[in-house]
């Protein structure tokens, strides 16, 4: 994890904090479920149990691997695997990575790319890392009924991808600061520890690229924007992109159930 020394001591407090409070919540309900397995390893509250440990057991593994990630960014012993990839087909795959959670919250996912690809070359498995925390927090900052966007597109410096939401909103003197480590915009509960946006950060760095949030202020949605540069438009007839069989479609709109 970054030194103590590299962040203010006030916030790197409020980090540990955050940290214990998000492992206690998990932890409780795995200690509650192992009691119900003992006592009744074969009934309806068992199995339910079960499945509740496995969901905490995934959030901590989630947590774990943000520290350890965010240590390899510190220690400068990241490297990327970049290859030629197109982004289309990257967002659609991290869009249907997230449909579970776009579901569960009650959201619509709208996604728009166009039918031609666009190439950039990146690390595949970095670039999917960035572009499904920044989902992530739109899917933990939308409220039920509310809506997210996915867009990816040429501009006049590269290929953008846009992820809009209609949840929160950040205050216009936290836009600065939402890429520092352990920035919490939203503080309470699903703040998280403050590790994703950092990590985006660091990804776009990596690729020469850049990571931008806007909000017009609270509770009036935010999007966050990753622009990399493009790869040439000339590709081997082996590398020629179809766009996705149904159900993806251009725009594909998934509506809550």
């Amino acid at each position: 994890m970054v030194p103590s020394s590299s962040v203010p001591a006030a916030r790197h407090r409020t980090f540990i904090a955050t940290l214990a409070h998000e492992l206690r919540q998990p932890l409780s309900v795995l200690t509650s479920g192992i009691d119900i397995v003992s006592i009744a390893p074969s009934s309806a509250e068992a199995a339910l149990a079960i499945a509740s440990m496995q969901r905490q057991a995934a959030q901590m593994k989630q947590m774990i691997d943000d520290l350890l990630d965010e240590a390899r960014w510190a220690a400068g012993t990241v490297t990327l695997r970049t290859q030629r990839l197109n982004v289309c087909q990257l967002v659609h795959e991290a869009a249907h990575d997230s449909r579970a959670a776009v579901m569960a919250r009650g959201l619509t996912m709208e996604i728009d790319v166009p039918n031609r690809p666009l190439w950039v070359n990146a690390d595949p498995v970095r670039l999917h890392q960035a572009l499904s925390n920044l989902l992530g927090n739109a899917v933990k900052f939308t409220e039920r009924g509310g809506a997210i966007s996915l867009t990816a597109r040429h501009t006049a410096v590269g290929v953008a991808i846009h992820v809009r939401d209609t949840g929160h909103g950040i205050d216009p003197a936290a836009l600065s600061s939402v890429f520092d480590l352990f920035s919490q915009v939203h503080p309470g509960a699903h703040a998280g520890l403050g590790i994703g946006l950092s990590v985006v950060r660091e990804i776009m760095t990596l690729h020469r690229g850049l990571v931008e949030a806007r909000s017009a202020g609270a509770g009036r949605g935010a999007e966050f924007i990753l622009t990399l540069p493009a790869a040439m438009a000339a590709v081997r007839p082996m590398m020629r992109y179809a766009p996705p069989p149904a159900p993806f479609s251009v725009p594909e709109l998934w509506h809550a159930v």
